[in-house]
């Protein structure tokens, strides 16, 4: 950490990021590219599933996304040499190009395999290249209240994600697959708007180069050095990884069939169910973004106590305590996602925030990839309610190592203003 970081006071809580105008306007354009992301996660693979009529290729359409946080960390390198700005506008045009061909495509009946799978291909790329370049540009934009402006964004991209699928269930009737498509492609152009208002990453400063610059994996692993370095982080992200595994969207895909199959729940009542679920991940994202002092350690504690307990508790065979238990599951996974968000701001230095984005991003991206390969097999070799055991043991992972952490917190690590002090 630079010095000028670790001498800013570290009593005084952030400001609201409402306050600044230009937070507001930078938000209200990634809100509305948002939107078009949540409806197109959901309306691309049912389109697709439409079209062909194959559960398989629905599925592959859709594991697109975490298959690209695989060069994740290397999108950070990007970043962190050439700065945020590099991807922000590029990653929207790729975004934009491949949408629209997507689009067109699509609007003359050429809606093959070899067609759709490339173009959706170039457009999660794009996305996680803008990606790269904002997140790794806000404590830049907002330094004021760099973490409290990571947690807010944060709570609107999980408003998004409740938004998107109504938009779809609204305008499939009324517009069609296709126009929903279009909708998306349209969306991106709101990030750009905002750049042209002059709100966008500032200028990395260029240096003189006197020797060859090394590649980019030795970036990356000299960045990891940086990262490992800062314990506060690391026991945060190394925590929160047994959970990541058991509260991704295959996870969640489980407790829809759970409800379905075994409880024997309507299909309305599992969409209020999933509803009530969404609206707990926004409660637990903003309660984390409203807070002037936020304890992560606590938070994370907390996280895993109520996850690990409520898997557990879900082999009660009640509809209401499964609900509830969904409820309660999903609002401590979004505060433990927000305060995971917040640390990495806070506590690492500017200079290595994109690689620190993407090396996380590749270690979240791998349970969350390899969890809904696993639960099928588990649910065919121990049952339904093997599963949840098998979930709340893994979640109780996460207990053994905030124990262990625990004890290694130093003191500086719980400092009233451990995420929010003044400086995503």
């Amino acid at each position: 950490m630079s010095q000028t970081e670790s001498s800013t006071p570290v009593h005084e809580p952030e400001l609201a990021p409402w306050r600044d105008r230009r937070f507001r306007i930078f938000a209200t354009g990634n809100f509305v590219n948002n939107l078009g992301e949540a409806a197109y996660k959901v309306g691309l693979p049912l389109y697709v599933y439409d079209l062909t009529g194959s559960l398989t290729t629905m599925s592959l359409m859709a594991a697109i996304a975490p298959a690209i946080l695989l060069i994740s960390p290397w999108l950070g390198a990007i970043v962190d040499r050439w700065g945020s700005r590099v991807f922000v506008v590029p990653g929207l045009l790729v975004q934009l190009g491949g949408a629209v061909s997507l689009n067109l495509f699509a609007l003359g009946g050429h809606t093959s395999n070899a067609v759709l799978f490339p173009l959706a291909t170039v457009v999660q790329l794009g996305g996680e290249m803008y990606r790269s370049g904002w997140i790794a540009g806000v404590k830049g934009m907002f330094p004021k209240n760099a973490a409290r402006s990571r947690a807010v964004l944060s709570s609107l991209f999980v408003t998004s994600n409740i938004v998107g699928p109504l938009i779809v269930a609204v305008g499939v009737g009324v517009v069609g697959y296709l126009g929903l498509l279009w909708f998306n492609a349209a969306t991106f152009l709101a990030p750009i708007a905002v750049w042209a208002l002059g709100v966008h990453p500032p200028a990395k400063e260029r240096r003189l180069q006197t020797e060859r610059r090394p590649g980019l994996s030795r970036d990356i692993i000299d960045g990891w050095h940086i990262i490992r370095s800062e314990k506060r982080v690391m026991y945060v992200q190394i925590t929160s990884l047994p959970l990541q595994f058991v509260s991704g969207v295959g996870v969640l895909s489980f407790m829809i069939w759970y409800l379905r199959s075994q409880l024997a729940v309507s299909a309305s009542g599992v969409s209020v169910a999933q509803a009530l679920a969404n609206i707990g991940a926004l409660a637990g994202s903003v309660y984390i973004a409203a807070r002037a002092r936020a304890r992560p350690r606590t938070v994370l504690a907390g996280a895993v106590l109520v996850m690990t307990a409520a898997l557990f508790v879900m082999l009660i065979p009640s509809v209401p305590v499964f609900v509830l238990c969904m409820v309660c599951f999903f609002t401590m996974r979004s505060a433990m996602t927000a305060v995971c968000a917040m640390i990495i701001v806070k506590h690492l230095p500017t200079e290595v925030l994109g690689r620190a984005e993407g090396l996380f991003n590749l270690l979240s991206g791998i349970p969350l990839f390899v969890a809904p390969l696993v639960t099928p097999a588990v649910q065919d070799a121990w049952g339904s309610d093997g599963v949840l055991l098998f979930l709340g043991a893994f979640a109780g992972l996460a207990l053994i190592c905030l124990g262990y952490f625990w004890r290694h917190w130093n003191d500086q690590a719980d400092e009233p203003a451990d995420v929010v002090t003044a400086a995503s």
